[in-house]
């Protein structure tokens, strides 16, 4: 009996000291929260290979004084990290030279973020390293020497160059707002189609070509030009030196869209050279590249929309 009471007392014992571990381990990594409601209209980021400004204009987001359109999904996700930043241990400090390198918070390394609103500075933040889990990283906050790990994947969302965070959208409109397709092929006559009326009761209209209209075709030929894409944004002047290939002119309720699409042949002594097409609209002052999948929009010939 005297040793099973011995027993009993020495496993209370543990007991009491693993809760007294947990208390003190707990206590040391209690999770750091820093967080704003304000939303910013100015967000700047400045990184090792150049500096990204983003600023906000009547609900859109404009990269560099360029103004190239962002995709908001990248900048809302870049205000959801850093409105709420869960730092989970302070490890360092920047004060220590050796910690400034081993968390890579050398110039060569480091992505300073800081957003504002109506030029007030609202959040800034420092990135180091990724920790080793891949979904942390190392930070200081709002000016501060400690370096502290947080919690989620920031410099893959705050590490991006303008290519990636530019729209590709050259332009976009809902397709029942297309009233009439222009064609005009290089070195041909124009050739268009047009429709009236509401969505039950429209009439349809072709012009310049002798064909027979089948309805259910031309609109689905309208719908495909609902958006368009580009793979790859140029500069305002042609660098490209193609030949011209086809000009389409979209009649909608929001104006007139053009496009005027541009043809570079594969080189015939490079093995797996294929066409490259590219295009000036004037919803952009951007010339931009298309892939070739969606070139079989501009490539409709009347004969195709035929019963």
């Amino acid at each position: 009996m005297k040793t099973r009471k011995i027993v009993l007392i020495a496993a209370d014992i543990v007991l009491l000291l693993v809760g007294i571990i947990q208390i003190i381990v707990s206590s040391r990594s209690t999770v750091k929260n820093f967080s704003f409601s304000d939303s910013p209209d100015s967000i700047l980021i400045e990184k090792y290979d150049g500096t990204i400004s983003l600023v906000q204009e009547n609900d859109k987001w404009f990269i560099n004084s360029e103004k190239y359109e962002a995709v908001q999904s990248n900048v809302d996700t870049m205000i959801n990290y850093a409105k709420s930043i869960d730092a989970l241990d302070r490890v360092a400090s920047l004060s220590n030279s050796a910690s400034v390198t081993k968390y890579e918070f050398d110039d060569a390394n480091a992505i300073k973020v800081t957003l504002s609103k109506a030029g007030k500075e609202i959040r800034t933040f420092t990135l180091g390293k990724d920790a080793s889990t891949g979904i942390q990283c190392y930070a200081t906050v709002n000016g501060s020497n400690d370096i502290y790990l947080v919690n989620g994947d920031y410099r893959n969302v705050f590490d991006k160059t303008v290519d990636q965070l530019r729209t590709k959208t050259v332009y976009s409109v809902d397709s029942v707002n297309i009233s009439s397709v222009s064609v005009t092929p290089a070195g041909e006559e124009t050739w268009a189609v047009s429709r009236t009326g509401d969505a039950e009761n429209l009439v349809w209209s072709v012009s310049g070509t002798n064909i027979t209209l089948d309805a259910s075709k031309a609109a689905e030929w309208f719908n495909s030009f609902n958006s368009l894409t580009t793979n790859k944004w140029h500069g305002t002047t042609d660098d490209m030196g193609g030949e011209p290939y086809v000009s389409v002119q979209l009649g909608t309720t929001e104006g007139t869209i053009t496009i005027d699409t541009y043809k570079v042949p594969a080189d015939p002594e490079v093995q797996g050279s294929t066409d490259v097409y590219y295009a000036k609209c004037n919803k952009s002052p951007y010339w931009f590249e298309i892939a070739s999948y969606y070139m079989s929009r501009f490539q409709k010939t009347p004969e195709d929309l035929q019963k």
